[in-house]
């Protein structure tokens, strides 16, 4: 094992994985290798493919096993992931590599559904009696769905207890997909509530009976392209919370990277088959029901006392800094969340390193939470990044505008209000604010919480700002003029 760790610290070294900020480090030695073969053979991104075995040990471990938090809180390991690149950057490839032992194991079960649909209609047809009377329909057991009406996602996680995983190749369809069944789509509605935990139930007339799943468990999976983030991070989807629950990957590096040759004296080594065998292991974790079949048993697991004393202290300092806060309108909604992901993460490396052979199922240790926050840093590290991006395009032409009506000095909500005027949205503008204060050569500046000043004063542009009564106006910088007046007013 010291061999193998040695030969990883110097492959991440050569590769220069810690200017992607991701921490590799924390991986199971074994996962390491893993991901690092991928890069060299596969020329699969190191970002993908990591944020991915985390994806893929979720959906193994399912409805198996628990990690309690606190009081009743317990949680099973549903993460909801969205990988973001260029297009050709190569977001599926990874994905489906490292889902692959669970497609494989989804192939066995429908084989033997199969097998035992053609026993069943063998029977009804020697059978006199009715379909109802003693002779169970078998019904089809699965761990990942794609294309599927909320109805078919209740069906078939009633039929796999255990839990399943959405994966869509492109995630905005998924979205899109609300639109289908307009008010009747409740999918949305039940993200939110298996990620909290929450029981779901279905009740439609065309059902003999009603789906009812007392401890959901649902994992997502897709992809985005960067170009299409705006439409990703819609407001329709931003106030609903659901984005606040998704872990985001968004490379540092958007290049494509350069194809590798590699010695082909050698055999290339087998990584499915490693991969492979640490996945089967955590499919294969018991996942007991209770006598009637309705619920699942899980093993629940403990934080060890300095695990959870760890734990607690870090979160409670995310605490002090939203309760520093005066104003509503600043808190992030996103940083109250955080302590869901992580504690699922910590859960995901305990599993994960016992199946690589490191650790035991005993509980879940410091070093396993510890590594827990150190992906929830990376992962807000990505989703700022993010931000900054949408910033960026979503502000564009109106930047000049937007700070055309503001004075040399001025508060926040002048500059929400300001923001309004040329469709620039209140999270944008709290995000450019902040942006602006901190570039290189900064054109604001903070004075004192909630107010700023220009460094370098804004010429007055000419911008069409119109409204329902004003159909035609004289000139572009009459326009202006009126709008700076209207904010005058908001003083």
């Amino acid at each position: 094992m010291e061999t193998l760790e040695l030969s990883n610290k110097l492959r991440m070294e050569a590769e220069q994985i810690i200017d992607s900020g991701l921490p590799l480090d924390i991986f199971p030695q074994k996962v390491q290798e893993i991901i690092l073969n991928l890069s060299l053979y596969e020329n699969f991104n190191t970002e993908f493919s990591a944020s991915l075995v985390l994806s893929s040990v979720a959906s193994a471990i399912g409805n198996s096993c628990q990690i309690h938090i606190k009081g009743n809180w317990k949680t099973s390991p549903s993460i909801y992931m969205m990988l973001i690149g260029r297009p050709g950057l190569g977001k599926t490839p990874p994905l489906s590599f490292l889902y692959q032992p669970l497609h494989e194991e989804d192939d066995r079960l429908y084989e033997k559904y199969i097998e035992e649909i053609e026993e069943y209609e063998k029977a009804l047809a020697a059978s006199k009696k009715n379909v109802g009377d003693n002779i169970k329909k078998p019904q089809l057991v699965t761990h990942i769905i794609s294309d599927f009406t909320p109805e078919a996602m209740l069906f078939l996680h009633k039929n796999n207890l255990r839990g399943i995983t959405v994966e869509v190749d492109e995630i905005l369809s998924l979205f899109n997909s609300v639109k289908r069944y307009n008010s009747k789509n409740n999918l949305i509605e039940d993200l939110l509530s298996a990620y909290s935990g929450r029981p779901l139930k279905s009740v439609r007339k065309s059902e003999s009976k009603p789906i009812f799943i007392k401890q959901p468990c649902i994992n997502v999976i897709g992809s985005v392209q960067t170009n299409l983030l705006s439409d990703i991070f819609r407001n329709e989807y931003k106030s609903n919370g659901l984005l606040d629950r998704f872990l985001f990957v968004y490379p540092k590096d958007q290049r494509l990277s350069k194809w590798k040759r590699t010695d082909n004296s050698c055999n290339p080594p087998d990584t499915m088959g490693k991969w492979r065998t640490i996945l089967n292991k955590i499919i294969n974790l018991p996942c007991p029901l209770n006598e009637k079949g309705t619920s699942v048993q899980s093993l629940i697991m403990r934080l060890s006392d300095e695990a959870e004393s760890y734990f607690y202290d870090w979160y409670n300092g995310i605490i002090d800094s939203v309760n520093s806060i005066k104003d509503d309108t600043e808190v992030e909604s996103r940083k109250t969340k955080l302590d869901g992901n992580a504690a699922r993460l910590a859960l995901v490396f305990q599993i994960m390193k016992w199946a690589a052979g490191e650790e035991d199922m005993n509980c879940i240790t410091l070093d396993s939470v510890k590594s827990a926050i150190r992906m929830i840093d990376y992962y807000e590290e990505t989703y700022d990044r993010i931000q900054e991006s949408i910033i960026t395009t979503g502000i564009g032409d109106n930047k000049e505008a937007w700070l055309s009506l503001l004075k040399d000095t001025f508060t926040t909500g002048e500059a929400v209000i300001a923001g309004k005027k040329v469709d620039i949205s209140r999270r944008a503008v709290y995000y450019a604010l902040d942006k602006y204060c901190r570039e290189s050569k900064p054109i604001l500046e903070k004075i004192r919480h909630g107010t700023y000043r220009k460094i370098t004063p804004v010429a007055p542009c000419t911008i069409a700002l119109s409204s329902e009564k004003e159909e035609t106006a004289n000139s572009d910088s009459a326009k202006v003029q009126s709008a700076n007046e209207t904010t005058d007013s908001h003083e």
